[in-house]
């Protein structure tokens, strides 16, 4: 106790100036969609490059270079995988501190389809298709 009585605010009550300010649910949801498609396009992306790179039984020299797909497809897919866990940490710690957080998601799902989109060229590319 405080010489002179309690406490005016306890530790589990915040002061009167300390008010933050509401969720915004629009971009909580538009944040929280935009970040599982961008999952779902790494992962089917994922699937779709590991299945290219297992199923190319003939790769002629002198079109085709199974290597620089494979560098191309794990390349993307990793770079893919990079941006879309850090896209997700900071858009939630932008909803953590109650700040616009919908660009940063909408950003992190068009770099990662664009990554995706990039491997995929590396692929055809690399294969001649």
């Amino acid at each position: 106790m405080q010489p002179g009585g309690p406490q005016s605010h306890p530790w589990n009550h915040p002061c009167p100036g300390d008010d933050q300010p509401r969720l915004n649910g629009w971009d909580v949801a538009a944040s929280a969609a935009a970040l599982v498609v961008a999952v779902a396009v790494a992962s089917i992306s994922a699937v779709a490059g590991l299945f290219w790179l297992l199923f190319l039984d003939y790769c002629p020299p002198e079109t085709c270079s199974a290597e620089n797909a494979w560098i191309a497809v794990c390349v993307a897919l990793a770079v893919a995988a990079l941006v879309t866990v850090i896209g997700g940490a900071v858009t939630i710690a932008r909803i953590a501190r109650r700040t616009i957080a919908w660009p940063v998601a909408c950003g992190t799902l068009a770099l990662s389809a664009g990554a995706c989109a990039i491997g995929f060229a590396g692929y055809v590319s690399a294969t001649g298709i």
